[in-house]
């Protein structure tokens, strides 16, 4: 039984509490990052061999595996689906292909996915001894692996698991191999034939291939005088690769593990190499995983758009060595787990003006590890760097020695795990802020194997926005309803230190199959004064409305779309932003499923509102500001003038009795400046060069405004 399988029962069991309804969580039918990445090209691969040690914990980078040490693209490496990993960092394998879509041939059966394949290995000799490579040299290979579907607070229901676990018919492959140095057969290139005047064939007849003399082409149906068809007309070779598994393991379950052994979220596997075959010079190994579509939960549920990312495995710590034994399980290595946290208490993000120090946390929360077998002396300290130039912070060095995670478990020396953050940001005026906190975890000496995962960064924005989400969706959010006439609301609640203005909200859309989340909905803003199923408080008047919006897709579903206001909204206090919908098209919200914003926002299926079960944070961001300030603007006078069209794509249009040749215009943003002026020589003006969104556009005679018109660009 898979995640989405598991999700739909739990909610379906939650109905008699909540009505005829189901929040539902999804997997992504792309992944935003690889689709991105690979709009700029695929990385180009060295092909370059590459001599021992072998080594990668992917703590370094992020998006398509390193080219110096592999040869493909197809591995996503990040730090959003695993759950406690040896060290930061994780390549995942899953459905999705090096351009971040569902494979086209995927099916509800398992089908061949993604594969990690490493650079060619100098097997052949030994660099150290400066010899042939023996089996007395003792050459192992290890990983570690997860299959994903976990929680990070075991034992937890659905609404905490991260990611999909593969089926059980689902399969992680690991295979050695090497090319042969000969070339095998693999098919024919084609080329069209026409068949000419007078040419007339039935099925069964054959005709010599005129592409490859000697050989003959048999009809497979009728054809006739001016028909075109592909005959070969030429053999294809490639090089001929001998690949034998060495290991694999079927679909399973993460929690039977951490039921057995609480620390054992990752297993890792030994492999001697001892066959001669692989002492040579184009070693490779390579990852395999077998997927399968779960087709059959989201169409029973009527789920639409079900088809997206599942079965996913993660792989960290890969090394292969001389010199090492069966029991050798323990790198002398001390290391960063999870990513670092905000330094705020409620958000990932929010606006500089709004910031207040009591807005800080008062001390972090580091997972950190000791991956060796004995107890190390470490160091750790931090730094706060203000807008990449200016450092503001660090932290004194402390000194503790860190117990092996087995058996202990993470290092939990208070000064390491739970430093305390014993300062404040300053506010200084400025429209934003940006302070990048980079933490170091080290072993004392110089004896550590992998400096790279002994450090962890976190960049604290200060912009326009408030937000819950990291900017990564793990799974996508939406609300399905059973009832005769479904509606359905999302609400987020937000929090002013001062009263300000709501400019727009600007939400993450999953691309879902055949664009089947698209549909209307209305962009809300409500008041803090209604109340929540439970008692607690909750959304109630209606603040604003936006009717007649629709999700769309910033860049091809790569980032947050703005949705602004109408009219610049006054705010104070406590409010909340998201959507209501009156159909039953599931409007699929990024999730960000690595910050926990459960109490911050409520659904409501029914006449009432009820907290999320999900642990997690929707991708709905407020955005506020200044509003546009009419005072010292002139009177408006009477016009006749025109501007269009509105909505318009770039280039407007201004019709007007009297033209007058020395009208001056502005054209202003949202947040009221004046972004381009001038005198008005013709009758249009280009908002080409501007984002999407809205604009004031102004039109002065003399001292007086000819016209002040609204215009949304698209």
């Amino acid at each position: 039984m898979t995640l989405k399988l598991k999700i739909g029962i739990l909610c379906l069991l939650l109905i008699p509490f909540i009505g005829k309804s189901q929040e539902i969580l999804t997997g992504l039918p792309q992944n935003a990052v690889l689709v991105k990445a690979a709009k700029k090209g695929l990385p180009e691969r060295s092909g370059q061999a590459l001599r021992l040690p072998f080594m990668d914990d992917f703590s370094s980078y992020s998006g398509y595996p390193d080219p110096r040490l592999w040869a493909d693209n197809k591995g996503y490496v990040n730090t959003g689906f695993a759950v406690y990993p040896p060290s930061i960092g994780v390549v995942t394998l899953d459905i999705l292909n090096e351009y971040g879509q569902v494979y086209p041939h995927a099916t509800p059966l398992p089908f061949p996915a993604d594969t990690l394949t490493s650079n060619l290995i100098r097997l052949d000799s030994n660099f150290q001894q400066h010899r042939q490579m023996l089996v007395a040299d003792s050459l192992y290979f290890s990983f570690y692996y997860q299959p994903s579907g976990v929680s990070k607070t075991y034992p937890a229901g659905g609404w905490e698991i991260i990611g999909d676990a593969p089926d059980h018919a689902d399969k992680l492959i690991l295979e050695f191999g090497y090319a042969t140095g000969d070339q095998v057969f693999a098919g024919y290139e084609y080329g069209e034939y026409i068949i000419g005047e007078g040419e007339n064939y039935q099925m069964g007849d054959t005709i010599e291939n005129p592409f490859m003399p000697g050989t003959y082409y048999i009809f497979e149906s009728s054809a006739y005088p001016g028909e075109i068809i592909m005959m070969p007309s030429d053999s294809i070779f490639v090089d001929e690769y001998v690949w034998n598994e060495v290991w694999s393991s079927y679909g399973c379950d993460v929690s039977e593990w951490v039921a057995e052994n609480p620390l054992e979220y990752f297993k890792q596997v030994m492999i001697p190499i001892t066959d001669s075959q692989y002492f040579r010079d184009n070693f490779q190994f390579r990852f395999r995983n077998f997927g399968s579509l779960d087709e059959d939960s989201w169409t029973t549920a009527n789920i639409v758009g079900w088809s997206s990312n599942c079965d996913e495995w993660n792989i960290d710590y890969i090394r292969l060595d001389v010199n090492r034994r069966y029991n050798d399980l323990y790198p002398n290595d001390v290391a960063y787990v999870t990513p670092s946290m905000s330094t705020l208490k409620e958000y990932q993000a929010m606006p500089w003006k709004q910031y207040r120090p009591s807005d800080m946390i008062t001390q972090f929360h580091n997972d950190l590890s000791n991956l060796s077998n004995s107890v190390k002396n470490t160091n750790y300290t931090f730094n706060i760097v203000k807008n990449h130039a200016q450092t503001i912070y660090v932290s004194p060095l402390n000194n503790e020695n860190a117990e092996p995670y087995y058996p202990h478990g993470l290092h939990d020396a208070p000064h390491h795990a739970s430093p305390l953050l014993e300062m404040e940001y300053e506010y200084d005026g400025a429209d934003s802020a940006v302070f990048t906190i980079t933490h170091i975890f080290s072993m004392v000496g110089t004896s550590d194997e992998c400096r790279t995962n002994d450090t962890s960064r976190f960049e604290q924005k200060f912009y326009n926005y408030y937000a819950y989400d990291d900017g990564t969706a793990e799974a996508g959010y939406c609300l399905h309803s059973t009832m005769a006439n479904p509606q359905a609301s999302l609400a987020v609640k937000f929090t002013l230190a001062e009263p300000d203005t709501l400019q727009a909200v600007r939400m993450w859309f999953n691309h879902t199959l055949d664009d089947e989340n698209v549909a209307p909905f209305s962009l809300m803003v409500w008041a803090n004064d209604g109340m929540c199923a439970d008692g607690s408080e909750g959304p109630g008047t209606v603040l604003y409305e936006l009717t007649v919006q629709q999700p769309e897709f910033a860049e091809d579903y790569l980032d947050f779309v703005t949705y602004y206001l109408e009219e610049p909204l006054p705010i104070s206090g406590t409010f909340y932003v998201g959507f209501y919908q009156v159909h039953d098209v599931q409007l699929n919200i990024g999730f960000d499923q690595n910050n926990d914003a459960r109490g911050k926002f409520f659904y409501r299926t029914s006449a009432q509102w009820y907290p999320s079960f999900y642990k997690g944070a929707p991708m709905i961001r407020p955005v506020v500001g200044k509003s546009f300030d009419h005072s010292g603007v002139p009177q408006h006078a009477q016009s006749n003038v025109r501007i269009y069209p509105n909505p318009t794509t770039g280039i407007i249009h201004i019709q007007t009795d009297e033209y007058e040749q020395d009208m001056q215009y502005k054209v202003m943003n949202v947040y009221g400046q004046c972004v381009e002026s001038g005198t008005l020589y013709s009758n249009e003006l280009s908002l080409e060069r501007y984002p999407n969104g809205l604009y004031f556009v102004q039109l002065l005679s003399g001292n007086q405004i000819v016209v002040n018109e609204k215009i949304i660009k698209h």
